[in-house]
């Protein structure tokens, strides 16, 4: 008996220091972990993103926008090229639980914007110039895309915007 006691207890240090509990119950879920803060997230992303394909310019590290949130199924931070005025490309970095899952368009398009109102824990929601549109006049058309994590990655519901 003693034998038995003294390796249940041991058993039971071995899943504490574990962070388990023997007194969890049954078929609780573990608390899903939350990513770095926004900056580590940023550096992480920049370290697997290429450059700018048609201009070649490096990516700016101070984001034009972002709701990013380490927590969240499904968050973005928005980034131009360095040196860009508003009219260079954007590229939205989509991440899960901060995670970083890839850019929300093979391609960057200027006059990117993030809808904070129209997204959530699990949505994010650009707005894309319409091309055509003068570049200094305030959108008289702009296209919508919606990005969802659907449990296992993130996936576009609408199509990309026209180039």
């Amino acid at each position: 008996m003693i034998r038995w006691t003294a390796a249940l207890s041991a058993a039971s240090a071995l899943l504490v220091i574990a962070g388990l509990s023997l007194l969890a119950p049954p078929g609780a879920a573990a608390e899903p972990t939350c990513g770095p803060d926004q900056d580590d997230a940023l550096r992480l992303a920049f370290a697997r993103l290429p450059f700018e394909p048609l201009t070649g310019a490096k990516w700016d590290t101070t984001p034009v926008d972002s709701n990013y949130d380490p927590c969240a199924e499904l968050s973005t931070i928005l980034v131009t090229t360095e040196g860009g005025t508003g009219s260079s490309p954007v590229q939205a970095l989509l991440f899960h639980r901060g995670q970083y899952l890839g850019t929300g368009t093979s391609k960057a398009y200027g006059f990117t914007s993030l809808d904070a109102a129209a997204s959530s824990g699990d949505t994010v929601v650009l707005t894309y110039k319409v091309p055509g549109e003068c570049t200094a006049c305030t959108p008289a058309a702009i296209h919508s895309a919606r990005y969802r994590w659907n449990g296992d990655r993130a996936v576009m519901l609408d199509p990309p915007p026209p180039t």
